[in-house]
């Protein structure tokens, strides 16, 4: 804590600095708040830039702001006239919901204190409260879910339902300064291990404390949106990666963590830059007389990143990254530099961090196709680069993206094949500086020593209703222990054990150990009742073989939901 005071005066510095030196009024009335990276508008956008009726959609790190997506959805009203019917109406869809960041209008809108307009409440978008001056904006939902949960397995034959619900908070004040808060609170009912299969809810602190029937997230910060430059402090979801499935870098399996970010985007250019506060691996210390309790211990843990983007036309873009995982210690100043070499750094800080390097394209070589691949090194050793030695530590994932592909219309089509290598995302110098938080993967969930083949088809039946099919192949090579859960075989098939030196071979054979296949088949299926009030249907197919002792456990989970966005 005796830094906190040094490092909130930095941020504020930074801020104040853009704020001063980029004081550029936006093209488009648009609000500097970001769109939540889970929205729907990104699978439209990316459909569209794949029909490359839109370009220079740099969606490899979500969220963006509202103002970005309003000036897509103004390409997209360009062209109009290449779009299906159902495409049509979605887009007359988003235009209602983007209305004040595109035409400074509210003419389409509904709040719970205005007056309703007769047989306009269906299509209107909804708010539970609106202000709107020349200076401040401020938009107020209220957010309300009824789910319900069945899941039957392997021990596992039970259901649970939870209520949830809370505000959500957003404007802007200045037009360039966005701020966001939303809060979420539910009270459930039945099973906590039905819960815990979701990736969502499980991510909840309060469903693990046993005398506790809820859980609660909140998601909240302050954003400089200017024409080149934007700055926020704050806590949000964000994916970082190219993938259709599992995003490589930054997944959603994670908790949600606090960050500051930094982003510069010049005609065919972008350039982000992210310090993020994340979690180590939890302990215990048991406090002696008077208190007789444990203290829970976990350590300080940072995830430091910074991305450069080149977009040729919208046919080509390319990718690279730069990212450290460092621990135990303060915020280091020279992660916090968002114009520096990151290897450098850390070099110069006695090697202690663990540093990656990734590079990435998509290429869309004709019209309603997309290629796309990333190359992800852990470490790169060049005279031993091409041997089985354990030093060799990388992944890689390629993946093509079809538009209605063979002629069905408002399809997509989406097969990704991942790889990681041993000993990916682990490290041996330190006991926390492996890529994950609070033992969780920061990207893709197969872990090292592992593949998968990921298949997708998403159809649109109308604007209201969207069903979502998706199968996984996973195939892992897992590390050896003994009835005791010591450890006998370390084949690199789990990113918190390191590889050891003196016990651990120096050369790795891929899939390696106890050999594992998983089988995982997904339907979504999402009907609009009205404008913002949504039914949610899933149902979720899971099968792990275990090869080597010859086993299987297979899992079956249901759900249905109504959500209410007011």
């Amino acid at each position: 804590m005796k830094y906190s005071h040094q490092i909130l005066l930095i941020l504020v510095l930074i801020l104040g600095t853009t704020l001063f030196v980029f004081p550029q009024a936006p093209i488009l009335s648009g609000q500097a708040e970001n769109v939540p990276a889970n929205h729907s508008v990104y699978q439209f956008l990316k459909r569209m830039e794949v029909k490359k009726i839109i370009s220079q959609y740099h969606d490899a790190v979500l969220p963006l702001s509202r103002k970005e997506i309003a000036q897509f959805i103004l390409q997209i009203k360009k062209h109009k006239e290449e779009l299906t019917n159902t495409e049509k109406e979605i887009l007359s869809d988003f235009i209602i919901e983007f209305e004040y960041e595109l035409f400074k209008s509210t003419n389409n809108s509904f709040s719970l204190f205005g007056r309703m307009e007769s047989g306009k409440f269906f299509d209107k978008e909804k708010y539970f409260y609106t202000y709107l001056d020349s200076n401040v904006t401020l938009f107020v939902d209220g957010l309300l879910t009824f789910d319900f949960r069945r899941s039957t397995g392997v021990g596992l034959d039970d259901n649970t339902s939870f209520i949830e619900g809370g505000p959500r908070l957003r404007g802007s004040v200045f037009t360039n300064l966005g701020y966001y808060f939303q809060l979420t609170n539910a009270a459930f009912w039945g099973s906590r291990d039905v819960l815990r299969r979701d990736k969502r809810i499980n991510q909840s602190f309060a469903l693990g404390t046993m005398d506790s029937r809820n859980f609660d997230f909140v998601e909240g910060y302050l954003r400089y949106g200017g024409e080149i430059i934007s700055a926020q402090i704050g806590r949000e979801r964000v994916l970082w990666g190219n993938s259709y499935g599992d995003k490589i870098i930054l997944s959603d399996y994670q908790r949600v963590f606090d960050a500051i970010r930094f982003d510069a985007g010049y005609k065919n250019f972008r350039y982000t830059f992210m310090h993020a506060w994340i979690l180590g691996k939890s302990d215990s210390l048991l406090n002696y007389a008077p208190y007789m309790d444990y203290e829970s211990i976990v350590a300080d843990k940072y995830f430091a990143a910074h991305r450069l983007e080149l977009s040729l036309g919208n046919s080509i873009d390319l990718g690279v990254q730069e990212i450290t995982i460092y621990s135990n210690r303060s915020v280091d100043l020279g992660y916090l530099n968002p114009v520096t070499f990151f290897e450098s750094v850390q070099r110069s800080r006695q090697e202690r961090d663990n540093g990656f390097l990734a590079f990435d394209a998509q290429v869309r070589p004709f019209k309603d196709y997309e290629l796309q691949g990333t190359l992800f090194f852990d470490d790169i050793n060049i005279p031993l680069f091409g041997t089985d030695s354990w030093r060799n530590r990388y992944a890689y994932q390629a993946g093509v993206m079809a538009v209605d592909p063979i002629g069905i219309p408002n399809t997509n089509l989406m097969v990704e094949y991942t790889r990681v290598t041993p000993y990916m995302f682990s490290h041996n110098r330190s006991r926390e500086n492996d890529y994950g938080s609070n033992k969780v993967l920061l990207g893709t969930q197969i872990g090292p020593n592992a593949e998968s083949w990921h298949f997708r088809v998403d159809h649109w039946f109308s604007r209201k209703f969207i069903l979502s099919g998706r199968f996984e192949i996973q195939n892992s090579g897992e590390n050896e222990y003994d009835s005791t859960g010591k450890l006998i075989r370390n084949v690199g098939g789990d990113f918190l054990q390191p590889w050891r030196s003196g016990l651990d071979r120096e050369s790795v054979t891929f899939l390696d150990g106890i050999r594992v296949n998983t089988y995982i088949g997904q339907l979504f299926a999402t009907y609009e009742v009205m404008n913002e009030f949504f039914v949610d249907a899933r149902y979720e197919w899971k099968q792990i073989k275990n090869k080597s002792l010859n086993s299987k456990s297979t899992f079956h989970d249901f759900g249905i939901a109504l959500r209410i966005d007011f």
